[in-house]
C-alpha cells in the first residue's frame, strides 16, 4: 500500500524582516532543554513561525544558523522551507531537512497550535513538533512508522497476494447515468481534466503526470484504468466539499488562494510500497502511489483503492487494526464489509464488497479515531450540502416509468434521510429497484415505505448485496414515503453499521395506478408541436438531464401571439425565479443554461398574449 514527496510550486510572498532583530527574537525565544532524540523545547510558535517564514525569504537567514542551537548536535532541526503561506492566523509551511533530498518537513496550525513531522527517510528517523498549552513548540524524535505508517517491510513479508490475480472487481450499476460527474462508465474523457466538483476551494490534486505521455498513460494502462483511480478517489470522498481533480491548473489556483485547502498524491512510474505523511493534507508534502502493475488487480482498481488509504493518511487517519491483520484489520468477510484504512486487499474475492471509513465499531478494533470527524472537524473539510432536506416528489412519466436520470440522491451523512413522496389514486402496484451507484462506493442501501398514517408497509435491505428492491408491492389508493437511508448489517461489533453507508444511489421502475404527471415531459432535439395558451396562462413542461453536459437550450417557435420563457431547475420557474430566460415581443424564444447540474429541468411558457400552433423544443449538449 503507500508514499511521499514535495512539490515546489507555491510562492506566496513572505513577510520580511530586518536580520538584527531577528537574531534577537530567536535568542530570547528558543530554548533548547534535551539532547538530540529526545523531547525538545524551541520556543513559541508565533517566533517559529515567523522564523520560517524569514528562512523562505531568505535561505541563508535560518534560524539554526543564529547561534541559539548547535547545527552539529541537532541537524535535525535544520531545514530548508520550498513553501510557506501564513494566511488569516493560519500556516503552512513545508521543505525539507538542509542537505537531504530524501527527506521532507511540514507544519500547519496557528500561532497557539502548531504541528507537524520531519523525516529523514535515509537515516530512517523523524521527528514530532507540537504544541502545548502555553504556545510553547516542542520537537520529540518518534518512530518513522508513526508520520509514515505504510512503510512497515515486515507486513508485506508476512500477507500473501495469490488471491489477487483472480480479483472481483466491482460492477457499474446500470443505473450509473452520470447523476454526478463521478459516477457512470469512463466515456472518453480527458483524464488529464477529471474533475469532481467544479469550483470547490477544497482541491485534492491526483498527480500522475510522472505516468502520463500527455494524455497517454504509460505502461500499457488505459485511460479507462486511468479514469477509474480518479472515479474511486471521487467515490470515498464524495460526502464532503472536496474536488477531487487530476488536473494541475486547478491544484495550483486553489493552492495559491489556500493551501490549507488541498493535499496532493504523486504518481511514480515504478514499483514500490506506496505510503504518505501523516496529517499533510494543507500542506504541499505529498504521498507517493508506486504503480505495481503486477499486483493482480488491473491499474484503475487496486491503485484506486490504495490512491483512496494514502490520502486517507494525509487527511490524519491511522490504520484500523484488529483480528488476524494485526496493523492492518482484514474486515468481516461474512458482511463483505472492512475499514479502507485497514487490509482492502484481503477483499479481492468479495463480489458485494464494501470498504468505508471506520470509527472502530468492530469487537477487535483497537484504533476508534473516528475517520469522518478526522476530516470534517480536524480538516476543516465541509460536507456538501443535503441534496433533499424536506423531502421530494417521486419522479414518473406519464407511463409510470421512474427513471434514474430523475431520481437519485445522495446519503451525505451519518444518519441523513432522503423522503420521496408519491400518490396511488387507485389500487396500485410498485416495481422498484434502488442501487448504489458510485463505482467502489460506501453505501449500502435501506428503503422504507410508509403510508400517510405514518405506518410501515414495506421495507427493504437485501443482505450482503447492497441495493434494496421492491417486488410486485401492491399498494391501496393513497399518500406515500418512500424513505431512503445508509444500511447496516450485523451488529456493529460483528458487522457494520450505518456511520459511513454514504454515497449515491438511483432508482428505476414503475408504479401502475399512481397520479399522472402534470408536466409534459420532452425528448432532447425532438419539437414539440401544436401548443397553445391562453393569455395570462402558464404551460409546463420538463426534460431530465444527466451530469457533465454542456448546456440546455430551450426553443420556442411561433407565428403568433407572445410567449414567454424561463427555466429552472427542479421547481416550476417564476418571471422572478429562473436559471434562464426569453421574453421578447414574439412567440420566437431561446435561453440556455451552461454547465447544468443533474437533475429534472422545467420550462415554463407562458402567454404574455395568447398563442397556438407552437413547437417547443429543449436540446441537451
Amino acid at each position: 500500500m503507500k508514499n511521499h514527496t514535495y512539490k515546489k510550486s507555491f510562492n506566496a510572498k513572505p513577510r520580511t524582516f530586518n536580520t538584527g532583530l531577528l537574531c534577537a527574537l530567536l535568542l530570547s525565544a528558543f530554548n533548547v532543554t534535551a539532547a538530540d532524540g529526545a523531547r525538545q523545547e524551541i520556543g513559541t510558535a508565533q517566533a517559529l513561525i515567523r522564523s520560517l517564514g524569514a528562512q523562505h525569504a531568505n535561505p541563508n537567514a535560518s534560524f539554526m544558523r543564529s547561534g541559539e542551537v548547535s547545527t552539529a548536535k541537532n541537524k535535525h532541526l535544520d531545514t530548508e522551507i520550498t513553501d510557506y503561506q501564513l494566511k488569516d492566523g493560519l500556516v503552512s509551511v513545508s521543505g525539507k531537512a538542509r542537505g537531504s533530498a530524501n527527506s521532507h518537513f511540514y507544519l500547519k496550525g496557528t500561532e497557539k497550535n502548531l504541528r507537524g513531522y520531519l523525516v529523514r527517510h535515509d537515516e530512517k528517523k523523524a521527528y514530532e513538533y507540537s504544541t502545548d498549552a502555553k504556545g510553547i513548540v516542542s520537537v520529540t524524535e518518534v518512530a518513522i512508522s508513526k508520520v509514515v505508517p505504510d512503510l512497515d517491510e515486515n507486513w508485506l513479508k508476512a500477507t500473501s497476494f495469490n488471491t489477487l490475480a483472480g480479483a472481483i472487481h466491482p460492477v457499474y450499476s446500470p443505473m450509473a447515468l452520470r447523476q454526478a460527474r463521478h459516477i457512470g462508465p469512463y466515456n472518453n474523457e480527458d483524464v488529464t481534466k477529471l474533475e469532481s466538483k467544479p469550483g470547490s476551494p477544497w482541491v485534492f490534486y491526483l498527480n500522475h503526470s510522472a505516468v502520463m505521455s500527455g494524455t497517454t498513460p504509460l505502461n500499457g494502462v488505459t485511460k479507462e484504468n486511468m479514469y477509474r483511480v480518479w472515479q474511486i478517489v471521487a467515490d470515498q470522498y464524495s460526502m464532503y466539499n472536496i474536488n477531487i481533480t487530476t488536473n494541475p491548473a486547478v491544484y495550483n489556483a486553489a493552492k495559491s488562494a489556500n493551501i490549507l485547502r488541498t493535499g496532493v498524491l504523486n504518481f511514480v512510474n515504478q514499483d514500490g510500497r506506496s505510503n504518505a505523511p501523516l496529517s499533510s493534507f494543507g500542506t504541499t508534502a505529498a504521498g507517493t502511489l508506486y504503480r505495481n502493475p503486477s499486483s493482480g488487480f488491473d491499474y484503475g482498481y487496486g491503485i484506486g483503492m490504495t490512491a483512496a488509504h494514502e490520502i486517507g493518511h494525509q487527511m490524519g487517519m491511522n490504520h484500523d487494526r484488529g483480528g488476524s491483520g494485526g496493523e492492518y484489520f482484514e474486515g468481516i468477510a461474512a458482511y463483505q464489509w472492512g475499514p479502507i484504512m485497514g487490509n482492502y486487499w484481503m477483499g479481492s474475492q468479495w463480489a458485494a464488497s464494501r470498504w468505508t471509513w471506520s470509527k472502530g465499531e468492530y469487537n477487535t478494533a483497537s484504533n476508534f479515531e473516528d475517520d469522518l470527524r478526522i476530516m470534517n472537524v480536524n480538516e476543516s473539510i465541509p460536507y456538501v450540502a443535503d441534496d433533499n432536506p424536506s423531502g421530494k416528489n417521486l419522479s414518473l412519466d406519464s407511463a409510470g416509468n421512474i427513471n434514474p436520470v430523475a431520481n437519485f440522491g445522495q446519503i451525505e451523512r451519518t444518519g441523513d434521510t432522503d423522503t420521496f413522496n408519491f400518490t396511488v389514486t387507485g389500487n396500485g402496484r410498485l416495481d422498484l429497484k434502488i442501487d448504489p451507484i458510485e463505482y467502489f462506493g460506501m453505501l449500502d442501501v435501506d428503503a422504507k415505505i410508509y403510508n400517510s398514517a405514518n405506518t410501515l408497509v414495506a421495507s427493504s435491505n437485501k443482505a450482503v448485496n447492497r441495493s434494496a428492491e421492491f417486488i410486485a408491492l401492491n399498494l391501496s389508493a393513497g399518500n406515500y414515503r418512500l424513505v431512503i437511508a445508509g444500511g447496516a448489517e450485523g451488529t456493529p461489533s460483528n458487522g457494520f453499521s450505518n456511520y459511513s453507508s454514504l454515497g449515491y444511489y438511483g432508482m428505476k421502475g414503475t408504479l401502475t395506478g399512481s397520479t399522472p404527471p402534470a408536466d409534459i415531459m420532452l425528448t432532447s432535439g425532438v419539437a414539440l408541436s401544436n401548443q397553445s395558451a391562453a393569455t395570462g396562462t402558464w404551460k409546463y413542461y420538463a426534460i431530465d438531464v444527466p451530469a457533465g453536459k454542456t448546456s440546455i437550450v430551450f426553443n420556442v417557435n411561433g407565428a403568433n401571439g407572445d410567449a414567454d420563457i424561463y427555466s429552472q431547475l427542479s421547481v416550476k420557474p417564476t418571471t422572478s425565479s429562473y436559471k434562464c430566460k426569453s421574453d421578447g415581443s414574439t412567440s420566437v424564444e431561446t435561453c440556455t443554461v451552461n454547465a447544468p447540474s443533474a437533475g429534472r429541468y422545467y420550462l415554463g411558457v407562458y402567454a404574455y398574449s395568447a398563442f397556438n400552433s407552437l413547437t417547443v423544443k429543449a436540446t441537451v449538449n
